[in-house]
């Protein structure tokens, strides 16, 4: 008997928060929080609400927060965003041990070597904690403020997304194209962590591009048997690249609502969703995709994430209610948690 207590005891932790005994499971499920750093007409982020809910998670055990990354965002209603570079590199002092992702960066508006500069110099002082979410981009407004060519979109990031790896891990560089010329350009200092660069989007050509090209897939509103379907073309590009597919990483980021009831939360999840958020159309992206309910409707929907290949689990919270992260840091992952 006493073998066998032994036994359990080293397969699972337990902690005491109140009156209430909460068992840590063997999950190797991460957690985010993705942080406001956008909002729609006639709100403005709140730098101090960042901090404060990027210290929150922090030190309620997620894993990593993410910013959202635009230049120009409405014409007439402007919605109001923060550039996703500086912020992360204002959070990489701000906090010590957060993964700090962008979620995603339209890497086409840049210049490489420029983007590559500014990324190698976050990875320093942030102690190697920087993950380049990116992406070929969808608001042709940017692309044109930027003189990017729209409709090459994909071949510009494709390329852009090799060069910038390349000018981020190798020395003597050289480039030729899209009327720039690297000659042996070497960025120095270099960090010595590398930046896992994950690609999001959602087309086959995308999946495939991820699988091919990328450390991991990011996605965003997507439910667990829609990201499980997806995930496995991400695999078999991989495979078929001679990649190891089990190397990859995959993100998905979702709406966090917790109430008494699942209806009550289901409304706060939609609401959020419909004033903050345009779901990209010709998608698998769904509000359905939320998690939503009470703590026992979270846990349950969580799970289902998790066996359906999700590794990172990132919480939109519905309106960006620093309560939902207290709970949900308190009272949902100390189930998942090692």
């Amino acid at each position: 008997m006493g073998a066998q207590l032994k036994k359990v005891n080293t397969s699972i932790s337990s902690l005491i928060s109140g009156n209430h005994l909460v068992i840590r499971g063997n999950s190797n499920l991460k957690f985010g929080i993705a942080l406001e750093t956008f909002t729609p007409p006639g709100k403005s982020p709140s730098k101090d609400s960042i901090v404060r809910m990027a210290r929150t998670a922090e030190t309620l055990g997620f894993d990593s927060v993410y910013v959202w990354d635009h230049l120009l965002l409405g014409s007439r209603k402007v919605f109001p965003v923060l550039d996703s570079l500086t912020t992360l590199s204002y959070l990489s002092s701000a906090t010590s041990k957060l993964k700090l992702g962008t979620s995603v960066l339209i890497m086409a508006l840049r210049n490489p070597l420029v983007l590559a500069k500014a990324l190698s110099a976050i990875q320093i002082f942030s102690g190697g904690r920087l993950v380049l979410g990116a992406a070929s981009g969808w608001y042709e407004r940017e692309f044109r403020a930027t003189g990017v060519e729209f409709n090459e979109r994909g071949r510009i990031f494709e390329d852009e997304f090799q060069l910038v790896r390349r000018l981020l891990n190798e020395s003597d560089v050289n480039y030729s194209g899209r009327g720039i010329e690297l000659e042996h350009a070497t960025i120095l200092p270099k960090s010595s962590t590398p930046i896992p660069m994950l690609i999001g989007g959602y087309s086959d050509q995308v999946l495939k591009r991820a699988g091919k090209l990328a450390d991991g897939w990011i996605s965003y509103y997507y439910t667990p048997d829609d990201y499980e379907d997806s995930w496995k073309k991400v695999k078999k590009s991989a495979l078929e690249s001679n990649r190891d597919p089990s190397s990859l990483h995959s993100v998905d980021i979702i709406p966090l609502a917790i109430s008494s009831t699942f209806e009550e939360a289901d409304r706060i999840s939609r609401e959020f969703t419909a004033s903050y958020m345009d779901l990209p159309k010709n998608t698998m992206c769904t509000p359905d995709s939320s998690v939503r309910g009470n703590l026992s409707d979270c846990t349950a929907q969580i799970k289902r994430f998790e066996e359906k290949g999700v590794e990172e689990l990132v919480f939109i919270p519905a309106n960006y209610d620093i309560e939902l992260v207290e709970r949900a840091g308190n009272e949902i992952l100390p189930t998942f948690l090692n």
